[in-house]
C-alpha cells in the first residue's frame, strides 16, 4: 500500500530543483485536485518512462486520491537508483513483466505496452504515435485516448524531442560541431519535423525519407531535400552518403524490411521509435543505444518545460474518461482544452515557434 503524505514529500524534493515556470501546467493541476479528490479510490498504472520528470507527473495522482503503480515501458533502462528512492518512500514500482494478471481502472500508457494486459475498467490514456498507431489497429474493448492526437503533443514530440536528439547525439558521439554534416530523418511526423528543425537550426543538411506525396511536399516546402520511401534505389543511395540517419517512424523493421543495409554500415544509426525501427538486419551494437530512442540515455531526456503540458493532458485524460460518455476504440485528447493549453504555453515561454512546424 502506497503512502501518499510521504511519496509527495519525496516527490516535492525533487520538484525543487525545477523553474517554477517549467512546472506551470501540473502546478495548476495539482491545486486543483487537492481540491476535487476526482481521483479517490481509483486503482491507476502509470507506464511512462521512468524519470524524475514522471515521478512529478504522478504528484497529482496521489493528491487526487488515486491509487497508483508505476512501471517503466520497455525501450529504456529506468534509474535503479530513483526506484529504490521511490520504494523507500512507500511507492510501488513494478516491472511489466511482473505485473502478470493485476486488474485496474486506468491505464496512464506510454507505446500501448499495456494493450496485451488486463483490459482496465474503465480505460486508457495513450501519450505516444506508436501506442496510437497500436491501439487503433486492434479491436480494443474500452475507450483509449490518444494525446498524441492533439496539438499538445507537438510541444513534446516536435519542439522537445528534436531539442533532446541534439544534446543526446553529441553527448553520446562526442560529435559536437555536426554544422554541414548530412542527415538522414526517415519519417516526418511530429518527431521528424522536430529533429529536422533543430538539425537545421545547427547548419546540418537534412534529407526527408517518407510514403505519403503531401509530407513530402510539406518538407520541401520547409527546406528539407526529400525522398519517397518507394525509390529504394535513389534512398539507398543518398544512405550510403550519410554522416547519421535516424528513424522516426514508429514502425518496426522499416530499414531492414525494405532497403539494402549495406549501404547503412559505417555511419551513426540512431532510432527515436519506441520500436526496433532498423529491424533484425542489425546487431544491437550497430545502432546508437542498443536501438532504443538515444534521448533516454541522457540525464535529461526531455526538457520538463516541453513535457509539463503533456504530462497534464495525460493526467487529464482520466477526468475525460470518468466524465464523458466515450464508446469503446480510440479518441483524440478534446482540442478545444489542446488549442488553449498551447497558446497559453507560448505566451508563457515567449517562444518563437515557425508557422506550420506545430
Amino acid at each position: 500500500m502506497s503512502q501518499p503524505s510521504t511519496i509527495t514529500s519525496f516527490i516535492h524534493e525533487l520538484k525543487s530543483t525545477y523553474d517554477e515556470k517549467d512546472l506551470f501546467f501540473m502546478n495548476k493541476q495539482l491545486e486543483r485536485v487537492k481540491r476535487s479528490k476526482p481521483y479517490k479510490g481509483l486503482r491507476i498504472l502509470q507506464n511512462v518512462p521512468f524519470t524524475k520528470e514522471a515521478l512529478i507527473k504522478s504528484e497529482a495522482l496521489y493528491e487526487g486520491g488515486g491509487e497508483i503503480t508505476m512501471t517503466s515501458p520497455g525501450f529504456m533502462y529506468p534509474d535503479i537508483e530513483l526506484i529504490k528512492k521511490f520504494q523507500s518512500a512507500g511507492g510501488e514500482f513494478i516491472s511489466l513483466d511482473s505485473l502478470g494478471d493485476r486488474e485496474f481502472d486506468v491505464y496512464l500508457d506510454c507505446a500501448a505496452e499495456l494493450l496485451p494486459k488486463r483490459p482496465p475498467k474503465i480505460g486508457t490514456v495513450e501519450i505516444t504515435g506508436t501506442g496510437t498507431y497500436k491501439y487503433g489497429k486492434n479491436d480494443i474493448s474500452y475507450p483509449v485516448i490518444s494525446i498524441d492526437q492533439s496539438l499538445i503533443k507537438n510541444l513534446e514530440g516536435t519542439l522537445g524531442t528534436g531539442e533532446a536528439f541534439i544534446r543526446a547525439f553529441k553527448e553520446i558521439t562526442h560529435e559536437e560541431n555536426i554544422e554541414n554534416r548530412s542527415f538522414m530523418i526517415f519519417g516526418y511526423g511530429k518527431v521528424g519535423r522536430g529533429i529536422a528543425y533543430h538539425l537545421n537550426k545547427q547548419g546540418a543538411h537534412v534529407t526527408i525519407v517518407e510514403t505519403e506525396e503531401p509530407t513530402l511536399k510539406r518538407a520541401v516546402s520547409d527546406g528539407f531535400d526529400a525522398i519517397s520511401a518507394y525509390d529504394k534505389s535513389i534512398v539507398e543511395d543518398a544512405a550510403n552518403r550519410m554522416f547519421c540517419i535516424v528513424t522516426a517512424t514508429g514502425r518496426e523493421n522499416i530499414i531492414s524490411g525494405n532497403y539494402n543495409i549495406k549501404v547503412f554500415q559505417n555511419k551513426y544509426l540512431a532510432n527515436m521509435g519506441g520500436d526496433d525501427e532498423f529491424g533484425d538486419g542489425f546487431e544491437d551494437t550497430e545502432i546508437l543505444c542498443g536501438k532504443k530512442p538515444i534521448n533516454f540515455f541522457i540525464a535529461e531526456p526531455t526538457l520538463l518545460r516541453y513535457l509539463d503540458p503533456v504530462f497534464y493532458a495525460h493526467n487529464l485524460g482520466i477526468d475525460v474518461l470518468i466524465y464523458s460518455n466515450l464508446t469503446n476504440g480510440l479518441h483524440a485528447f478534446p482540442s478545444f482544452i489542446a488549442e488553449e493549453v498551447v497558446q497559453e504555453w507560448i505566451q508563457i515561454f515567449n517562444e518563437k515557434i515557425p508557422d506550420g512546424l506545430l
